[in-house]
């Protein structure tokens, strides 16, 4: 049977397709939480072996929220042989590729509620080629992302710790200025240490930009500048903020972010890899 439609309660369903894993497991989904990769490492019978890559949506506001949580992604290290973990602004996909054989396509995040207790749909897939297909946009999701590592995650786990210590010391945070200073504090080094993973080993916001241009081209043929961004925003809300201009190690932040887009396209030109026709941008043939 090439589809199989997935009803909820899936929890076993789900439960038994992961299990079939051998090598490779590719995830996208934005929330993620400690209960649904404990119920993903227990059907995972040869975890020594087998690679994960997963595309989530780790932001300070999400981390608050405990939508998305540092915790459960540093878990992944513990239970797989190796690990991957790219953060996409305004991911909203979930999808779970096995091996290059078997890919779920599904409104259920690897969360406890998206496995157990939401009432959630999806399709099962047993099609390499269509299996194939997806992998490829996957991968491309992956690559526009935030490339996350284990020091990285384990700073940003510590700093959500304290930012939970400090919001569960009291109900009234308007009446306790010193905690919210602290509360303001903590979110502020989460951003900071997000952002700045963006532009590790000499990576800059050019490249990043160059990247997400290429990439928004091959899906829509041609662009004018201001149609490109707001798609280049939606990829990248947090390197594309209107209210404020923010340098971190010399690359700017902010409302700056439609110049560097504008460079990028210069850059990208430059190197023959795209060209303007009237007013609208084209990848070269």
């Amino acid at each position: 049977m090439e589809y199989k439609f997935l009803l909820s309660p899936w929890k076993n369903e789900f439960i038994d397709v992961i299990s079939k894993t051998r090598k490779e497991l590719l995830i996208s989904s934005p929330f993620i939480n400690i209960e649904g990769v404990r119920i993903l490492s227990d059907a995972v019978q040869l975890r020594s072996s087998v690679e994960i890559s997963l595309i989530t949506n780790l932001t300070t506001q999400n981390i608050v929220n405990e939508f998305t949580e540092p915790v459960a992604l540093l878990e992944l290290y513990k239970q797989f042989a190796q690990v991957k973990i790219s953060s996409l602004g305004r991911l909203h996909a979930k999808v779970y590729l096995i091996d290059d054989r078997i890919g779920i396509i599904t409104s259920a995040n690897l969360t406890s509620g998206g496995l157990i207790s939401n009432f959630e749909y999806g399709v099962l897939i047993n099609d390499r080629e269509v299996v194939s297909i997806i992998k490829e946009d996957m991968l491309k999701y992956y690559s526009l992302g935030n490339i996350l590592d284990r020091n990285l995650l384990e700073k940003i786990n510590e700093e959500a710790n304290k930012f939970n210590t400090i919001k569960n010391k009291t109900d009234n945070l308007i009446k306790n200025t010193r905690l919210a200073q602290l509360l303001k504090k903590s979110g502020d080094i989460l951003n900071f240490e997000l952002l700045k993973n963006r532009i590790k080993e000499g990576k800059t916001v050019n490249a990043i930009f160059s990247d997400t241009i290429l990439y928004i081209l091959e899906k829509k043929d041609s662009l004018s500048t201001s149609e490109l961004h707001p798609l280049i925003q939606t990829i990248h809300p947090d390197i594309c903020d209107d209210s404020i201009d923010r340098i971190i190690d010399g690359q700017h932040f902010g409302k700056k972010w439609k110049h560097l887009v504008r460079d990028a396209q210069q850059s990208l030109k430059k190197k023959g890899l795209i060209y303007l026709k009237g007013e609208k941008w084209h990848l070269m043939e």
